[in-house]
């Protein structure tokens, strides 16, 4: 059976859905579906994750943010495919809004493309 469509982010049974949530809506405005933000609880263990990840992360505000599907019968092959910078901006903005910093987006302006023969000396050029 093919798998699912759209992003899922998933938070440890510690911390409030605030991250997972704004991570969502951001994922919207970028275009992707989501298909739910959610926690997950061991069978065995109702008290722990059920993601290894989750459960043995100390005390840090533990996510994992499931972008799309690979095998998606929907649109989140191509989604993921011509969209991933705008996905993964959608994360970095999210944890600016999370954290409470400003967000700034990112500028081609002032980058230099590093060419063949290029140095970072500083010195005098005698």
């Amino acid at each position: 059976m093919p798998g699912g469509d759209g992003a899922e982010v998933i938070y440890s049974l510690r911390n409030s859905d605030r991250l997972s949530r704004i991570i969502s809506d951001n994922f919207t405005k970028a275009g992707q579906n989501v298909r739910k933000y959610y926690q997950r609880r061991l069978p065995s263990n109702p008290n722990q994750d059920y993601y290894y990840i989750l459960r043995n992360t100390p005390n840090n505000e533990s996510i994992i943010v499931e972008y799309g599907f690979a095998d998606s019968t929907g649109d989140d092959v191509s989604q993921l495919k011509n969209n991933w910078e705008g996905l993964a901006e959608a994360v970095v903005k999210s944890l600016a809004e999370y954290i409470g910093v400003p967000y700034t987006p990112v500028s081609l302006e002032n980058t230099h493309i590093v060419k063949s023969g290029d140095t970072i000396f500083m010195g005098n050029n005698e």
